[in-house]
């Protein structure tokens, strides 16, 4: 009988939220501001011209959001699955040793950063699956955490340097060898991890509900 906890869901993330409504209002209005446009015969031009690029970038925003996946998350008694417009990873629970979101340091406080942190147990059970298209997108996505890093003092300028680029040539805990952009992406998690505790951490516009709230979500699956 399965567990009612770790029944199959799957999560519709925010950043898709509200694509098809945003694609068809600027549809409509762009025609609706020619329109309005030819029937005033040149009178409050550049008003126009400006409501009609406005109108553009609300359809093309609403494009962008549709080309999202349908969803970001399935959540299984087995696995935790990922899914991202070029591609996708899967983790088994075993494998996962901490969920939680992270923090960094603002003088006396503590800040809660608008991601979710996954610390992982074995790399090599994680890295050969991964595609390298997948993981130039995510290496690209987690430059925003090294600059994060250089401007609460977590890092130097010239470390941050270093890291933009990472190593082409990468050994796990295991002795495992990788190469190439893989290998890049290994030396990635583990500066992340030694940053923020966790090997990968994904943005919360990736969710359906705030940060604290997901965490509670996945840990029910990884401690039924």
């Amino acid at each position: 009988m399965i567990n009612p906890v770790r029944e199959s869901q799957h999560i519709q993330p925010m950043s898709r939220q509200n694509g098809l409504a945003l694609t068809a209002a600027g549809l409509v209005l762009m025609p609706m501001l020619l329109a309005v446009g030819y029937w005033l015969d040149g009178r409050a031009q550049l008003v126009i011209v400006f409501l009609f690029l406005a109108a553009m970038v609300t359809a093309l925003l609403g494009v962008l959001k549709l080309r999202e996946p349908e969803f970001s998350f399935t959540l299984s008694a087995a696995n935790l699955h990922y899914h991202h417009k070029v591609g996708g990873w899967s983790l088994h629970w075993s494998n996962i040793m901490r969920i939680d979101q992270p923090k960094l340091n603002r003088g006396f406080e503590m800040v809660d950063l608008p991601y979710i942190g996954l610390r992982i147990r074995d790399y090599d059970e994680f890295l050969p699956l991964m595609t390298a298209r997948l993981a130039v997108h995510l290496l690209t996505e987690q430059r925003p955490l090294l600059s994060l890093a250089l401007r609460y003092g977590a890092i130097s300028r010239h470390e941050l340097h270093d890291w933009l680029i990472e190593d082409s040539k990468f050994r796990s805990a295991n002795g495992q060898q990788y190469v190439g952009i893989i290998a890049m992406l290994g030396h990635r998690m583990t500066h992340l991890r030694d940053l923020y505790g966790y090997d990968l951490l994904i943005h919360e516009s990736s969710l359906d509900r705030d940060a604290a709230e997901f965490v509670t979500l996945l840990r029910r699956y990884l401690h039924p």
